[in-house]
């Protein structure tokens, strides 16, 4: 199996960095906007049997770094689904870089 190109590499990373960006930021403001700390969502992660460290979460938000899984039952504990991919994708592509 011939192994990616570095180049297509960096391009893939630079493509999805403004995703990274949205969905990290929309977490963040999601827990401002309804006063929930990183400890409070390992709390309601732990009682979905998703046991993670406030500390991981809080560097998993800044990174975006997510499963897809993880992404909706994140937002699911934060009771905030309704209109949440619509906003990431809408923030995303204003911020993509020109290709």
């Amino acid at each position: 199996m011939p192994s990616m190109n570095p180049e297509d590499s960096l391009q893939n990373k630079t493509s999805l960095a403004p995703y990274k960006i949205a969905v990290s930021r929309y977490i963040r403001s999601t827990m401002v906007l309804k006063n929930v700390k990183y400890e409070d969502l390992a709390d309601a992660l732990a009682g979905k049997g998703v046991k993670l460290t406030a500390s991981n979460l809080r560097n998993r938000v800044s990174k975006g770094l997510f499963s897809a899984d993880m992404f909706i039952l994140i937002l699911e504990v934060l009771e905030h689904t309704e209109k949440a991919l619509e906003d990431i994708i809408r923030q995303a592509s204003s911020a993509k870089p020109p290709m």
